[in-house]
C-alpha cells in the first residue's frame, strides 16, 4: 500500500501546484477531490480489513481467496496484474521486490535451495502459475 499511497500524494502535491498556478479549473478541482475522497475511503477500508484479518482465521481465509490482502503480500489493492505485487525476500535482505522478479529470482538454481522454504516460494508460484503447476 506504501507505493499507491506515495503516487497519490506526488499526483496530489502536482495539482496543488497547477491550482496556486491557477492551471486548473474549478471543475478539475472538485473531481479531483470528488477522486481522492474515494482513495481515502478505500484506504481505510483496507487498514480495517487488516485489522480484521488479524483477528480472525475466517476472514484472514475469506480475503486471500478474494485475493485483497494475504500474510506475503506487502503491497496489493487489487488493481492489477499479481505479477507486480510485491513481497519481502528475506534472501535480499527483506527488499521489496514484485513476484515476477521472486520467481525469477528462485527460479535460479544458486537460489532455489534457500528459496524454497519461504512462503513467498510457494504463494508467488501459485498466484502466478497456477495451483497444479507450481508443484511440479
Amino acid at each position: 500500500m506504501g507505493t499507491q499511497i506515495t503516487e497519490m500524494f506526488r499526483q496530489s502535491n502536482a495539482r496543488m501546484n497547477r491550482i496556486m498556478k491557477g492551471e486548473i479549473k474549478v471543475e478539475e478541482i472538485a473531481a479531483a477531490q470528488r477522486e481522492f475522497e474515494g482513495q481515502i475511503k478505500l484506504i481505510n477500508s483496507i487498514v480495517s480489513a487488516f485489522g480484521i484479518m488479524s483477528k480472525t482465521k475466517r476472514a484472514r481465509a475469506g480475503l486471500e481467496r478474494m485475493n485483497l490482502l494475504d500474510d506475503t503480500t506487502a503491497i496489493d489493492l487489487g488493481l492489477g496484474d499479481p505479477g507486480l505485487d510485491k513481497v519481502r525476500c528475506a534472501e535480499q535482505g527483506g527488499n521489496l521486490i514484485s513476484r515476477d522478479e521472486c520467481l525469477d529470482y528462485s527460479g535460479n538454481p544458486g537460489h532455489y535451495e534457500d528459496c524454497k522454504v519461504c512462503i513467498n516460494f510457494s504463494k508467488s508460484r501459485e498466484k502466478l502459475v497456477g495451483p497444479a503447476l507450481h508443484m511440479a
